[in-house]
């Protein structure tokens, strides 16, 4: 991903002031720094890497050229640091602490999982991470690990511990998540990227989480 070069000038704004937390104590410095990821990534996702300026990230979140490059190193590190807080947005919605019954569990992941994969936001991140993927590999890279394999490891680790209690059969734990995550999001994912978004509507959703936890579970039922 190309680098900026310049450098950031003597003249520029002053930082703005932070605001006043809501017990009135200034806002902290990780919550400054996610505050200027959080608010720059509309940016990205709109307008893509190349056609964005540090000049326009800084007329939206306030503050200094010296404040993004001391804290991103400049507009390259601020879009990693966006990768990674979106790929994070939807490996924490993946609700793996559930109760109730084995399909019960599965469904939750599996509801909770897509809601956030086709949410609106995600959608455009992932059709910007497409389509820079082959420009900036460095950043496909980023996304591949922080997104998908991050997803894939903590259903891993969930099915990981129903084979420690026998209630799965024994096979890779990874492999076995990439393919049920896989069975979910085929169809209503690229609906949605290929502006059909009929593909992904509730009813079919629903109906695609419970026939994948059904087949799922049947194909990887432990042998008593």
């Amino acid at each position: 991903m190309p680098t900026q070069n310049a450098k950031p000038s003597r003249s520029a704004k002053p930082l703005r002031r932070a605001p006043a937390s809501a017990a009135g104590r200034p806002e902290a410095v990780d919550q400054r720094r996610e505050r200027i990821v959080r608010m720059t990534a509309p940016l990205f996702l709109k307008k893509g890497y190349d056609n964005v300026s540090i000049d326009e990230i800084i007329g939206v979140v306030g503050g200094s050229k010296a404040t993004i490059y001391a804290w991103f190193g400049g507009k390259e590190g601020l879009f990693e640091a966006v990768v990674r807080q979106k790929c994070q947005d939807v490996t924490l919605a993946i609700a793996v602490d559930t109760k109730g019954s084995l399909e019960a569990q599965l469904t939750h992941i599996g509801h909770s999982f897509l809601a956030m994969v086709l949410s609106p936001p995600i959608l455009e991140f992932h059709r910007l991470m497409v389509s820079i993927g082959r420009t900036f590999p460095e950043a496909g890279r980023l996304f591949f690990e922080s997104g998908p394999v991050s997803a894939y490891s903590i259903v891993a680790a969930w099915i990981a511990k129903h084979q420690h209690d026998g209630s799965i059969a024994d096979e890779d734990p990874y492999r076995l998540a990439v393919l049920f995550l896989d069975m979910l999001i085929g169809e209503h994912q690229l609906g949605w990227l290929t502006s059909m978004p009929r593909a992904a509507r509730r009813e079919k959703i629903d109906e695609t989480v419970r026939i994948a936890v059904r087949v799922f579970l049947r194909g990887c039922a432990a042998d008593r």
